[in-house]
């Protein structure tokens, strides 16, 4: 069997062992001179497979009749395909091409989405193009295409919130769009329709950021290259993009966002080179406008709370975070946490200023 780089074979892998062939364009998280069975099944099957625990994860499964206890045959379900990257899994008599399998210009099950996004039973049979097996994360979310683009539905209300203060920072983001109407009937039945409203959730939207030409790679992944190659990730991460890391520190804060963990941003990749190019829009804001405060920061290397962290990140940007203030309280978002998101704007200007 062969890890493929969109055509090309990057690591053979066998019952003995495994071969690097191109080292260069491996996943970050495999790129080193040796890769054993251990790290590719331990390490890179394991965090492809989408997560049992994700919402709706067992409906999907269930409805594809595939294992639930084997990431190895949930990859190979779909060939270890993914709407994030180009990396792809081939036996190796299989006579298949990146240009017949890959998620982005080919077509994927429609009738999955439903079953992904709340769970409904799946009433499409036969051979399933799906990238639901290898999408990441817990919250209830679906693929779908429209109009030729593909778009991320998700059930959070929170990110049309953190969308608007993210606008109002001129922070680089992923935005998100409320899915209603004739749009939300192709997907959710009547019935599902109104439990979520009952819930006193939406059904939000974003557009896909990867494409053929460029992969997504989680900081966590880094991480690991880092270590392999002997480098410090954080001043890497300032080296390849220092202001939109900040950025995140800053937005992390007034979002009060206790989620931010290494899966959840990261890098951008040129698929033809296998270089990293700059941290890709922020995005997945469920955990966004938590009640919890002083949580420690995820992404810096010192130990800081999200409030320090961003008050040294604020010393350098000199964001302009008051205009949030200006803002009409956004959709999905409490008065109460609304009124919190300016205390922390308001706490983090006047500590500027106590040290200025």
């Amino acid at each position: 069997m062969y890890l493929m780089a969109k055509d090309t074979p990057v690591l053979k892998v066998e019952q003995d062992g495994c071969t690097v062939l191109v080292k260069e364009l491996l996943p970050f998280s495999l790129r080193k001179e040796q890769v054993t069975l251990e790290d590719f099944y331990g390490m890179w099957i394991s965090n492809r497979a989408m997560q049992l625990s994700r919402t709706n994860g067992k409906m999907i499964l269930n409805s594809l009749r595939v294992s639930q206890t084997n990431a190895f045959k949930i990859c190979m379900a779909c060939h270890g395909l993914s709407l994030s990257d180009m990396y792809w899994l081939k036996e190796e008599d299989e006579p298949l091409t990146w240009d017949k399998v890959n998620l982005y210009q080919n077509d994927i099950s429609s009738g999955m989405a439903s079953t992904a996004l709340v769970g409904e039973a799946l009433h499409e049979y036969g051979k399933i193009h799906t990238p639901e097996l290898t999408t990441q994360g817990m919250a209830a979310k679906a693929w779908v295409r429209r109009g030729g683009r593909l778009y991320l539905y998700k059930i959070g209300k929170k990110e049309l919130a953190a969308s608007a203060i993210l606008d109002a920072l001129g922070f680089s983001h992923v935005p998100y769009q409320k899915v209603e109407g004739a749009e939300l009937d192709r997907v959710v039945s009547p019935e599902r329709k109104q439990r979520i409203l009952d819930w006193d959730e939406r059904v939000v939207k974003c557009e896909l950021i990867a494409s053929p030409e460029y992969s997504m790679v989680s900081f966590e992944d880094f991480q690991m290259y880092c270590q392999y190659e002997g480098k410090n990730v954080f001043e890497e991460t300032l080296r390849l993009d220092r202001g939109h890391y900040l950025e995140m520190q800053i937005a992390d804060y007034i979002l009060n966002n206790i989620d931010r963990h290494g899966a959840n941003w990261g890098f951008f990749m040129d698929n033809e080179t296998g270089k990293l190019l700059r941290l890709y829009p922020l995005l997945d804001h469920d955990q966004a406008f938590s009640d919890v405060e002083g949580m420690k920061s995820q992404t810096t290397q010192e130990d800081l709370d999200l409030e320090m962290a961003a008050l040294l990140a604020q010393t350098e940007l000199y964001a302009d975070v008051e205009a949030i203030c200006r803002l009409p309280r956004p959709e999905g978002i409490s008065e109460k946490g609304w009124e919190r998101v300016k205390m922390r704007v308001e706490r983090l200007q006047e500590n500027l200023r106590k040290i200025s």
